[in-house]
């Protein structure tokens, strides 16, 4: 088995250096090979989707700032201003795209007295331009308004029935528009912490299903009363990184489902906190990179930023790369890597996106890059809104325009098979369909085809079958009466 997977892995590594070979031009420029993965969960080589166009540091902005020291977070506002968290120095710098310094908030007034962050770890800067800052070590969340002046904080919350007590230490944080917060809590595991629009504690949001082993279930039976009442809390598993999308559904990252597999990393949370994410293809999960060889770690996923049309992006803390996926869960494109060539990261920590580029902080160099689409990225983003929005007629022209440039994108091929089977071809459908590797459209397709063969033969074949009844009848009738005739004749003789 071990032989089987290897050579399986030797392939896909020699496919890759022959496209590498094909590609030459544009590998030149980047440090990356593009990929994605087919049915059966393989890498597959795919030309680059998004390259780097910029690094920005302190210098950058203002040389009087200095450098930034471990940033931990940064958040994007409707107006494109960027708000970046430097944990190290304790302080927010604000800036827009032209990296023009619009000001550092190093604390604010409070009660007549000036208060400062202590080793503040997430921001978030909602909807109405609040300014939201999981104070960690302070052991609260400070709600700022645009100007810096104290709205309101949240800290030692009360919980109500619930007996359990919290070191309320808040790491990330997110609000909705109606001025609900969702806290993610370090070490807290039964959820994301949600406060309504008066900071007042209301339960623990999306919690993740822990999958229990017949091996934990094993050791639990043999333990003692007092070894299961320790391992009642130990829940393997907690959220990381979080996001509001433009419906109010929050979009958060987790290591995996408790079992250590690094499945379904994402979660996408109703205002009940079920997890309603779409993923049609069940032979794949929204999981990043998996293991080739048994020396490998899974991706694990830090954190999320929803996009337009249903698309959401993931920032991979293992190998330093940004995987993005449409509302089906369907991998898109991968791109990014681990080092210090331009385009690469060594320590990632959080992602935005400006419009159609995307931002990554990178805390060890103190930078954030900046990844721009080129044209096969820019038509993905294209086909993948015109379908979202119901136009796959419309969007054929651009599935056909991604197969030039890639031949081998399943996702075109199921994208021009959708809109076949929209227009009612439904043989050409299941064409794409199939090469396309769309289970549950091709079985739609197939469906309809019958059915049209159906409406369209059946009414021949009743005909015939009519027509047969008729002869044989008619025949019948012949026989009996030549019979009769035959009989009147020997009576006569």
């Amino acid at each position: 088995m071990r032989i089987r997977r290897t050579k399986k892995a030797m392939v896909i590594v020699l496919v890759f250096i022959l496209v590498g070979i094909s590609t030459l031009p544009v590998a030149a420029e980047v440090p990356y090979q593009g990929y994605t993965f087919n049915f059966w969960r393989d890498m597959v080589p795919a030309p680059v989707a998004y390259i780097a166009t910029r690094s920005i540091s302190a210098a950058d902005i203002c040389p009087e700032l200095g450098a930034f020291v471990r940033p931990t977070d940064f958040s994007v506002d409707a107006n494109n201003i960027i708000y970046l968290l430097d944990t190290g120095n304790n302080r927010i710098v604000i800036f827009d795209q032209e990296l023009n310094l619009l000001r550092v908030v190093y604390g604010f007034e409070n009660n007549g007295a000036r208060d400062t962050f202590n080793s503040p770890s997430g921001i978030f800067v909602c909807y109405h331009f609040n300014i939201y800052i999981a104070d960690t070590e302070n052991r609260r969340v400070v709600i700022l308004d645009n100007n810096g002046y104290l709205l309101s904080m949240i800290y030692n919350p009360d919980l109500g029935m619930i007996d359990d007590e919290i070191d309320f230490r808040p790491q990330r944080i997110v609000a909705d528009r109606a001025g609900r917060v969702y806290v993610i809590v370090m070490h807290v595991f039964e959820g994301i912490m949600r406060f309504d629009e008066n900071g007042q504690f209301f339960g623990y949001f999306g919690t993740i299903n822990v999958r229990i082993s017949a091996i934990d279930v094993f050791w639990r039976s043999i333990a003692t009363q007092e070894q299961r009442e320790r391992q009642r809390r130990f829940i393997p598993t907690e959220f990381s990184g979080m996001d509001v999308d433009e419906y109010g559904f929050v979009f958060a990252t987790h290591s995996g489902r408790g079992d250590g597999d690094g499945r379904d990393q994402v979660m996408r949370l109703n205002p009940r906190g079920n997890d309603v994410i779409r993923n049609l293809n069940t032979n794949t999960d929204i999981s990043g990179d998996q293991r080739i060889f048994f020396f490998d770690t899974p991706s694990v996923f830090i954190d999320v930023v929803a996009r337009p049309n249903g698309m959401f992006s993931v920032l991979d803390s293992t190998r330093s790369r940004v995987f993005t996926y449409d509302s089906d869960g369907n991998i898109l494109y991968v791109f990014g890597g681990e080092g210090t060539a331009m385009g690469m990261t060594r320590t990632p920590v959080a992602l935005d996106v400006i419009g159609d580029t995307i931002l990554v902080l990178d805390a060890a160099r103190g930078r954030i890059v900046y990844y721009e689409p080129t044209e096969y990225g820019t038509l993905i983003n294209l086909a993948v809104g015109l379908r979202y929005q119901g136009n796959e007629a419309d969007s054929v022209e651009t599935w056909q325009r991604i197969m030039e440039i890639n031949e081998f994108n399943t996702l075109a091929l199921a994208g021009i098979g959708r809109a076949h089977l929209h227009a009612g071809n439904y043989a050409t459908a299941m064409d794409y369909l199939r090469r396309g590797m769309d289970l549950r459209n091709y079985s739609w397709a197939l469906i309809r085809r019958r059915q049209e063969f159906v409406d369209t033969y059946l009414s021949y074949f009743l005909t015939g079958l009519l027509a047969v009844a008729v002869i044989m009848a008619a025949r019948s009738v012949y026989k009996n009466v030549k019979g009769l005739n035959a009989m009147g004749e020997d009576a006569y003789d």
